[in-house]
């Protein structure tokens, strides 16, 4: 599927950091509250679901074969996972309709059946934007291969200490590295970087991250 990828898809590529030093603390708070484990990724997929709410073209899929797009109404996230096995991308399906706390433990369910190849073919199937947590070993942004046959696939890069600057101000945040990889034959440059742009706002306005997307 990604030779595929590659040979199909017009790839082009955004990035920027997020500021996340807000979000940093709002998660450890929602930790500290429900007595979970909380990393950022829920967030992150939270973000991505209201930014394709608001770009649904980056939530489309392409039937090559019949010569058309396909935009989805349904969010279904998939989720890029290192195994032992190899990649492998367990669904999250309709992710919009639930909050972090329940995006947190179907990652974690998820991450938990992937590893010990426990998980359904059916959950490894049908996803609509696919998101890939480089961060989690290394590394800042990344060119992520599009998940054929989406048309757009968000890569995270790891968390670190830097320098931010706002309204003429100095100091120490934390950045979130974001690299978002499209279908030129879909999405134009601009939206690609309007969607990015979205996304990275809410990160660093995170509240209304905590319920669903839709509800």
């Amino acid at each position: 599927r990604l030779r595929q990828s590659i040979d199909t898809a017009v790839h082009f590529n955004v990035m920027d950091e997020a500021d996340v030093s807000k979000l940093d603390a709002l998660r450890k708070r929602t930790a500290a509250a429900s007595g979970e484990k909380l990393s950022f990724l829920p967030f992150v997929m939270s973000a991505v679901c209201r930014a394709l709410k608001a770009f649904p073209s980056l939530n489309a899929t392409v039937d090559d074969e019949a010569n058309e797009i396909i935009r989805n109404r349904s969010i279904h996230i998939g989720m890029a996972a290192d195994t032992e096995h190899g990649l492998t991308v367990p669904v999250i399906f309709d992710a919009d309709t639930l909050g972090v706390l329940q995006l947190a433990r179907e990652i974690d369910n998820l991450a938990r059946m992937t590893r010990d190849r426990s998980i359904p073919r059916d959950l490894l199937m049908g996803s609509t934007f696919t998101i890939s947590n480089v961060g989690s070993y290394a590394g800042r942004f990344a060119t992520p291969v599009i998940n054929y046959p989406e048309v757009a696939i968000l890569g995270v890069g790891r968390v670190r200490d830097g320098v931010s600057v706002s309204d003429g101000a100095i100091r120490i945040a934390k950045l979130m590295p974001l690299s978002l990889a499209a279908d030129h034959r879909v999405v134009d440059g601009a939206e690609a970087a309007k969607c990015l742009q979205h996304i990275i706002d809410l990160l660093q306005a995170p509240e209304a991250l905590l319920t669903p997307a839709r509800g």
